[in-house]
C-alpha cells in the first residue's frame, strides 16, 4: 500500500460548517475515549475497507490527552462511540471526497449529516447534495457485527425519502481499529 491517508482528529473544528467548537471538541474527546482503553496511541494505523476488501490504509492522529476527567465524562467507550464514529466519518469524507459536512440532518431523515460540495464560487454555497450516515462501535467481537452496522445504515438510507441522493455509510470500530466505507 502507498502512504496512509492521515485523519487528524484536531481538524475537527468550527471550520467545518456542521460543527461548533464545543461539538467538535466533544467528538475529539470521544475519539480519544474510544481509542485509549484499547491502548491505541496517536498515529494508530487502521484499514479503510468496503464490504469486500481493504481500500486504503489510514493513520489517525490526535493531540488530545486522555485523562481521568474524559473517562468520567463518558463513563465507558460505549458511551462515546456514536460521537467518535461521527467524528471519524466526517474526517474521512473531508479527506476522500469533494464534499464538506454542512448540517446535521433531522432524525428520521435517513442519515446523520447533509453534505455539499465545497465550492467557493457557488452562488448558493451549501446545498443538500448528499448524505452521510455514521456508525461508531467501541468493540465488536466479530467483523460481522461491523458489517451489520453498515448494512443497517444502508437500509436506513434506502428506506428514506432521500434514497435518490448520493450517500456514504461509514462505520468505525475502535478496538481493532477499522473503518468501513460504503458509497451508495
Amino acid at each position: 500500500m502507498s502512504n496512509p491517508i492521515v485523519l487528524n482528529v484536531d481538524d475537527l473544528t468550527e471550520d467545518i460548517p456542521a460543527l461548533t467548537s464545543s461539538f467538535a471538541r466533544l467528538m475529539q474527546e470521544a475519539i480519544v475515549m474510544c481509542m485509549m482503553p484499547h491502548n491505541h496511541a496517536s498515529g494508530v494505523l487502521c484499514n479503510l475497507q468496503d464490504l469486500e476488501s481493504v481500500l486504503e490504509e489510514v493513520r489517525i492522529d490526535w493531540k488530545t490527552s486522555y485523562s481521568e476527567r474524559i473517562r468520567r465524562a463518558f463513563g465507558a467507550p460505549r458511551n462515546a462511540a456514536e460521537r467518535a464514529g461521527e467524528g471519524i466519518a466526517i474526517l474521512t469524507i473531508l479527506a476522500l471526497t469533494e464534499y464538506t459536512v454542512f448540517e446535521r440532518a433531522p432524525i428520521g431523515n435517513g442519515f446523520d449529516f447533509w453534505l455539499s460540495r465545497n465550492d467557493e464560487d457557488d452562488q448558493f454555497p451549501f446545498q443538500y447534495e448528499a448524505g452521510l450516515e455514521a456508525k461508531g462501535l467501541s468493540h465488536a467481537q466479530y467483523p460481522s457485527q461491523i458489517v451489520r452496522a453498515v448494512n443497517d445504515g444502508i437500509d436506513q438510507i434506502k428506506n428514506s425519502d432521500n434514497a435518490d441522493l448520493p450517500a456514504w455509510v461509514l462505520a468505525t470500530e475502535f478496538s481493532r481499529p477499522v473503518i468501513y466505507l460504503v458509497q451508495l
